[in-house]
């Protein structure tokens, strides 16, 4: 028995074109913007959907009655103005239209064309090429605002495929009735469906054509309820595919079959209809793929930059600046950020706008840690249906809205908790949960690179004092060698006046160099330094003389010139020491050292050779001048080059120095001269 009355095929084609047309003139309307493109636009889906309308209404044929042709027309003329305009966008106002010459030839041409159509002054063969060349134009303008779209190509690439495909349909159309002087009927009949199954490919064109600001709004809800109506529909088509085929193939089962296949399949329908979940889901796939996001991230990202970039890491109430920045990014007003030692209790960095942590606040971290310790998970503790909510006795007396989690090394680091007046507060979906968790990032990167810079300024005033400490020991094993040396010579020139007086210059000079090392000690090592003018090449050969005589080889000592230095004497004389005794070091006993010191473009010039072991590239590269890495063993400290670099540096000078492995090295101090 046939329940349906049967309708033509074309007929369905129409009615869905028309529908369409209607429901994009009906967005179009709503849109606020007001220029020549949407208005062009309003007109011609309101043109379509007349058109459409009319061969639903009436059993005719394209060009066959004078309304029809009034109407396929219309619809070309209204199409060839919108390309007009959209190809010129200095087009935006009927006056200038109006001054287009391509927009005047038109119009002059249907003018003169509908008339003779009208009264059937011309055959049906020319009433149909003349349609086609109106197509073929329509196809050349909608090739060029393609192809002078440019950079915003893919915004105009939706219309031109739908129009384009609209286009060319009709030109076969036209192109077989112009040359057979009818209308094929099957090519008419899929008129109607090619044109509704189009149409929305414009509408998401329009949409992204920024030049044009129509924005084409669809509610969500709307999106939603019409998804879910699609997929019932889709899904009861194949349920009655699947029915027939069971009633085909199943001989005398095929009523019992049947009757249990559809009783199923619509429990299954009616089972996902009412899913919770499901429509969850659906609703965010929705948001997420069709619809503009709630937030400019871009935006959001650069303020919460620049706020994050102002805070002084040097002054106090950094934590308060912080959270500040994490409120101002979310929108909200209160809140707490709170740490979680793994050994104490939890305290608060920072507070705005609020109570401190109260007891039932308190209680609530403790719930937290308990449940979300391992997990990135931001509550809201306004959605009651959260089984973590429904947990909770009392939450009216909080001051708290959303828990944001801080995760360092896999743990729990601390929390950031907050809040704001009820007419503000924000609904926790997938977008503010994803906006959340990179905010939460972002900030508490900052914050934890904050407190990694606190450990680390600290360990680095530690490490200070332990590599003043380090220069200290190294010039005291140097005043113990003087000593020893000086004991030493005692036992044979006690009674010589000459090395008496030696003696006691000697004795000064550690007891200058004592009361620098407790200077040192003190951290007043540069403050401290003594500046006094002295000759350069008298102070090198007292530390020949006084410092390096006691071991071979003795460095041979050569002045080109003379040279008077602005400097602290004493820190010179210990870094000549340093590159000397280096030097003897590497040097066997039968080897030579020489020394020499020259002025050149006022600059001295020292330069230390030997002809010892020598050092490889990689060496000098990556350990000669790295402090506390020292060749000697225990007797060496290795501070004794990176002293002689560091002084170098300080003073806009170079240390410089050329090796060769079994060759022998050189180095070239260059200091400038005042």
């Amino acid at each position: 028995m046939d329940f349906l009355p049967h309708l033509a095929l074309d007929k369905v084609g129409y009615a869905l074109a028309a529908t369409a047309s209607f429901v994009f003139f009906l967005l179009l309307l709503v849109t606020r913007v007001k220029n020549l493109q949407r208005l062009l636009l309003l007109c011609w889906t309101l043109v379509c959907c007349v058109w459409a309308s009319y061969y639903l209404l009436y059993a005719v044929t394209p060009y066959s009655t004078k309304a029809s042709l009034l109407f396929e027309l219309l619809r070309y003329y209204v199409l060839l103005l919108f390309l007009i305009t959209a190809l010129n966008s200095a087009t935006n106002s009927f006056r200038l239209l109006l001054q287009n010459k391509a927009m005047l030839l038109i119009t002059a041409t249907v003018l003169v064309w509908y008339p003779l159509c009208y009264w059937q002054l011309i055959s049906d063969n020319l009433i149909f090429t003349g349609s086609l060349a109106l197509c073929i134009l329509q196809l050349a303008f909608l090739e060029a605002l393609y192809r002078r779209s440019g950079n915003d190509r893919w915004q105009y690439k939706p219309m031109v495929i739908s129009l384009g495909l609209c286009l060319l349909f009709d030109f076969v159309l036209l192109a077989e009735s112009a040359l057979f002087a009818q209308v094929d009927n099957q090519l008419w009949a899929a008129r109607g469906y090619v044109c509704a199954a189009l149409l929305p490919l414009i509408i998401v064109s329009v949409r992204r054509i920024s030049a044009w600001g129509i924005s084409v709004y669809v509610s969500r809800d709307i999106v939603l309820q019409s998804s879910l109506v699609l997929a019932s529909g889709g899904y009861l088509c194949l349920i009655a595919i699947a029915g027939f085929y069971i009633r085909y193939v199943g001989g005398n089962w095929s009523n019992l079959l049947q009757a249990t296949f559809f009783a199923l399949g619509f429990a299954m329908l009616a089972f996902l209809l009412f899913s919770g979940a499901l429509r969850r889901k659906l609703k965010v796939f929705i948001e997420k793929h069709f619809f503009a996001n709630k937030f400019d991230y871009r935006q959001k990202w650069l303020e919460l930059t620049r706020m994050l970039r102002q805070i002084d890491l040097s002054k106090a109430r950094q934590y308060d600046a912080i959270l500040q920045a994490w409120l101002s990014a979310v929108g909200y007003s209160r809140g707490c950020l709170v740490r979680l030692p793994k050994s104490t209790s939890p305290h608060c960095l920072a507070v705005a706008n609020r109570a401190p942590l109260t007891a039932d606040e308190l209680t609530l971290i403790s719930r937290y840690q308990t449940s979300f310790a391992k997990q990135h998970w931001i509550v809201d503790l306004s959605d009651k249906e959260s089984s973590f909510v429904r947990q909770q006795q009392d939450l009216t007396q909080l001051d708290v809205q959303l828990i944001l989690p801080i995760h360092a090394d896999g743990e729990l680091w601390g929390l950031c908790m907050i809040n704001t007046p009820d007419v503000d507060k924000q609904q926790l979906n997938w977008e503010l949960r994803d906006y959340l968790m990179l905010v939460t990032e972002q900030t508490a990167s900052y914050l934890l690179l904050m407190e990694a810079s606190k450990i680390f300024s600290e360990n680095a005033q530690f490490a200070a004092f332990s590599r003043m400490s380090a220069f200290v020991v190294h010039d005291l094993k140097n005043v113990k060698a003087q000593i020893d040396l000086t004991l030493q010579n005692a036992k044979k020139h006690r009674h010589n006046p000459e090395f008496i007086e030696d003696t006691f210059d000697t004795l000064s000079a550690m007891q200058q160099r004592l009361e620098n090392m407790l200077a040192q000690l003190n951290n007043k090592r540069h403050q401290n330094e003594t500046v006094s003018a002295f000759d350069a090449a008298e102070v090198i050969r007292q530390v020949i003389t006084l410092r390096c005589a006691g071991k071979k080889p003795v460095p041979q000592f050569t002045a080109l010139q003379q040279c008077q230095l602005q400097l602290n004497k004493e820190r010179f004389s210990s870094v000549i020491y340093h590159l000397l005794d280096n030097a003897q070091h590497a040097t066997a006993e039968h080897g030579r050292i020489d020394v020499s010191l020259d002025v050149q473009q006022k600059q001295l010039v020292l330069q230390i050779s030997d002809n010892g072991c020598g050092m490889s590239a990689d060496f000098i590269s990556n350990r000669l001048f790295k402090p506390f890495d020292s060749t000697k063993g225990n007797s060496g400290m290795g501070v004794g080059a990176y002293d002689a670099l560091h002084f170098a540096q300080q003073h806009n000078g170079q240390l410089l120095v050329k090796s060769t492995e079994g060759s022998g090295t050189t180095f070239t101090l260059t200091l400038p001269l005042q």
